[in-house]
C-alpha cells in the first residue's frame, strides 16, 4: 500500500503531467478517430481512377526505332540511360541525361513535349469519369502532395473535394489522386506524428517525448487508482 504522503506526491505529478500532455492526447484521440472513420481507399481516392491493372500496355509491333536511335535523338544532352515504357497508349523511350530527362517517341523518333493538351489527355486517361477535366495549370515546381519532382501540370476535375491529378512535365508520369479528404488526412497525420511540415517521420524527438510523458501519466494514474481501491478495502476490513 502507498503511504498517504507518497500518494499526494504522485497525485501532484500526475496532475502536472496530465496538463503538459493533455493537448497532444486530445490530438492523438481526435486524429485516431478520423483515421478510423474513413476507409483508406476513400482517402486515397482509388474509386476516382482506373485500377493499376488497367494501365496502358505496349505493342512491340508499333516500335519503329531502337533505343540507340532514341539516344541519338538527344545525343547533345549526354544521355546515360534509356527505358522503354508506355506514355498513355504510345510507346516512348525515356532518356535520362546529365542535364535532364527526355521522352522520345518509339514510333516517330520525335522528342515529346508534355504540353497542356497532352497533360490533359494523360490525366483524363487515368480518371474513371469521362470528360471530367476542368482545368490544367502549369507549375514550375511540383507541390509536395503530388509526390513528383520538377515541373508539373495541375489537372483539376469535376466533383466534390477539389479532385486533382498532377502530371509531370518532365516524363509524363501521373500522380495518385488528391482530394480535400486526402489533404485533411495529410494535415491530421502531421499532427498525429508531431512532424509538422514533413509528416513522414514517425521517430521525431517530440513524438518520443510526448509518448513517454503520456505513458508516465497513465502509470501514475494506475498507481493512484490502486492506492484508492486498497485504501477503501483496508478501511472496510478495519474493526
Amino acid at each position: 500500500m502507498i503511504s498517504p504522503r507518497l500518494a499526494r506526491r504522485i497525485a501532484t505529478v500526475h496532475k502536472w503531467l496530465g496538463l503538459i500532455v493533455a493537448f497532444q492526447l486530445v490530438i492523438w484521440t481526435g486524429t485516431g478517430l478520423f483515421f478510423a472513420a474513413f476507409h483508406i481507399t476513400d482517402i486515397r481516392g482509388e474509386h476516382l481512377v482506373h485500377p493499376p491493372g488497367d494501365a496502358a500496355t505496349m505493342n512491340a509491333d508499333n516500335l519503329a526505332i531502337t533505343s540507340t536511335d532514341a539516344l541519338k535523338a538527344v545525343a547533345e544532352d549526354r544521355p546515360i540511360e534509356v527505358i522503354l515504357r508506355p506514355l498513355g497508349d504510345e510507346p516512348v523511350y525515356e532518356v535520362r541525361g546529365e542535364i535532364g530527362t527526355f521522352l522520345v517517341s518509339a514510333t516517330t523518333g520525335e522528342v515529346i513535349d508534355i504540353d497542356e493538351p497532352r497533360a490533359r489527355a494523360l490525366a483524363q486517361a487515368k480518371w474513371i469519369e469521362p470528360d471530367a477535366v476542368l482545368s490544367a495549370t502549369f507549375k514550375a515546381s511540383a507541390p509536395k502532395e503530388s509526390g513528383l519532382s520538377g515541373a508539373v501540370w495541375i489537372v483539376r476535375f469535376k466533383g466534390d473535394g477539389n479532385p486533382t491529378l498532377y502530371v509531370s512535365a518532365v516524363n509524363g508520369k501521373v500522380s495518385a489522386p488528391r482530394t480535400d479528404l486526402w489533404r485533411t488526412y495529410d494535415f491530421l497525420w502531421q499532427l498525429h506524428l508531431m512532424d509538422w511540415g514533413m509528416n513522414e517521420n514517425f521517430n521525431t524527438p517530440w513524438m518520443l517525448a510526448a509518448a513517454i510523458l503520456a505513458l508516465s501519466t497513465v502509470l501514475f494514474g494506475i498507481a493512484l487508482l490502486a492506492h484508492r481501491f486498497t485504501r477503501g478495502l483496508i478501511r472496510k476490513e478495519a474493526p
